[in-house]
């Protein structure tokens, strides 16, 4: 199952009325400018990052890329702390340096948090409710810094006649669309995770010939499918695009479907196995028979087969449907993601 990661981070561009010279630090806009850079920098590094870890591979795969942006925001927060106080003053050096350090504490340990609980978020809803809610701590924490980042900056702009005409440039928008995307995913995979584990146990109590246990599991998975398919609902199409929620709403009534049809041929061959098997044993005690006991254990033979020829076929439908629907899900996530996340 795919997993997605969001990171918010300050990369707005400045665009100033004074002419720059991004060396003569006695310049207002050049001191800030220089600061801006360093940002706008970290940002593109990060959606590099942000896009690999989205469009199809696992958290551990992109290690590396994560390894190589911490060293990256270590180099940055050296160039801005090594930059000298403006004039006496160092509260927007030193708010930019402490965003940076912030900014690394982040992927070092939150991330780390993240990449580490990947795997078993995938062995229960409650894990993998936890894990994508960790995610969203963090872009929390991360929205909060950037509107601290925000106020240093406009408070700096305000005290040295700067006119900021704009700073949410083509990379801000990317930013904030890795977190939309990123959302309205997380939203239908919450729908779709739930059901799916509970197909995933009914099918071990299948594999047992479990009576009860299915019994019980299809129950679940009929409830939880259909919780599904009302949560679905309550969820808008992203940008117009409602292919996300039709796959999960399409794999959700085969799971209906499998709970209410094609289970019962399944039970239905296990009783009549367990019937057949205590008239077998019966018949297999005595050498001679009349021909009532024989009709009778051909009947049971008879009725089997049936059963089984049926039981097969169900569990042919199954796999097949199963497949056919979850194939689409997987394919329609993809795709979801290679049409809308930035790289």
């Amino acid at each position: 199952m795919r997993k997605t990661f969001t990171l918010l981070l300050f990369a707005g561009s400045l665009f100033f009325t004074t002419e720059t010279d991004a060396q003569n630090f006695e310049d207002p806009g050049a001191y800030m400018q220089h600061i801006s850079t360093q940002h706008s920098n970290i940002s593109k590094r990060f959606l590099s990052y942000n896009s690999a870890a989205s469009h199809g591979k696992r958290a551990k795969k992109v290690e590396k890329l994560r390894e190589q942006l911490l060293d990256e925001v270590q180099e940055a927060r050296m160039n801005i702390s090594g930059m000298p106080k403006f004039k006496g003053d160092a509260a927007y050096r030193d708010s930019s340096v402490s965003f940076m350090k912030f900014y690394y504490n982040i992927l070092n340990d939150d991330y780390s948090k993240i990449v580490n609980m990947e795997e078993i978020a995938e062995q229960s809803y409650d894990e993998m409710e936890a894990y994508i809610m960790l995610q969203e701590q963090v872009d929390k924490k991360m929205e909060e810094a950037n509107e601290r980042m925000h106020t240093a900056q406009k408070l700096f702009a305000s005290q040295n006649n700067i006119n900021l005409v704009s700073s949410n440039d083509e990379m801000s928008e990317k930013m904030k669309t890795v977190g939309d995307v990123n959302a309205h995913y997380h939203q239908v995979y919450l729908a779709f995770f739930k059901p799916y584990l509970q197909s995933q146990t009914l099918a071990k109590s299948i594999e047992k010939g479990n009576i009860s246990g299915i019994e019980q599991d299809k129950n679940a998975l009929q409830k939880y499918a259909q919780e599904a398919l009302t949560k679905l609902e309550t969820i808008k199409p992203y940008e117009g695009d409602a292919a996300l929620k039709g796959a999960c709403k399409q794999l959700m009534q085969f799971y209906i479907k499998q709970s209410t049809d094609y289970i019962k041929p399944i039970t239905d061959f296990l009783l009549v196995q367990e019937r057949f098997e205590t008239i077998k044993k019966d018949f297999e005690k005595k050498s001679d028979h009349d021909q009532k006991e024989v009709d009778g254990y051909n009947k049971a033979v008879n009725d089997i087969n049936a059963a089984s020829g049926k039981y097969n076929q169900a569990n042919k439908d199954i796999f097949e449907r199963g497949k056919e629907n979850l194939d689409n899900w997987n394919k329609t996530v993809t795709g979801f993601f290679d049409e809308h996340m930035p790289r």
